[in-house]
């Protein structure tokens, strides 16, 4: 594979029914060799709670990032965060859209 096949993935996710889904993209892009930036918001926050998801922080080519906004407003506990996942902004969503090759809403 040359470099230029290799793409930055975004995963935009907002909701939760999608996990496996989520989980399976994301193993799937790394393994051909992309890189993935995940940015959590709306009830999509909750899926830091669901252990395969999060674990996703734990692969090379991974980042993981919520919007703390979304997390106040539906009461998530910084504690119940994972270390690896970045409590930001929607700054972090905001990168996703300018450096990403293809971004995928969930």
């Amino acid at each position: 594979m040359g470099e230029k096949d290799i793409m930055k993935i975004g995963i935009l996710i907002t909701q939760t029914p999608h996990a496996n889904k989520i989980v399976e993209i994301t193993k799937e892009a790394v393994k051909r060799g992309h890189s993935v930036s995940l940015f959590m918001t709306d009830d999509g926050i909750y899926l830091v709670k669901n252990c395969a998801v999060a674990d996703l922080r734990k692969l090379e080519n991974v980042d993981m990032s919520l919007c703390n906004y979304s997390a106040k407003g539906r009461y998530l506990d910084e504690k119940e965060i994972p270390e690896g996942i970045i409590n930001g902004t929607q700054y972090q969503n905001a990168l996703i859209h300018s450096e990403c090759d293809k971004v995928l809403v969930f």
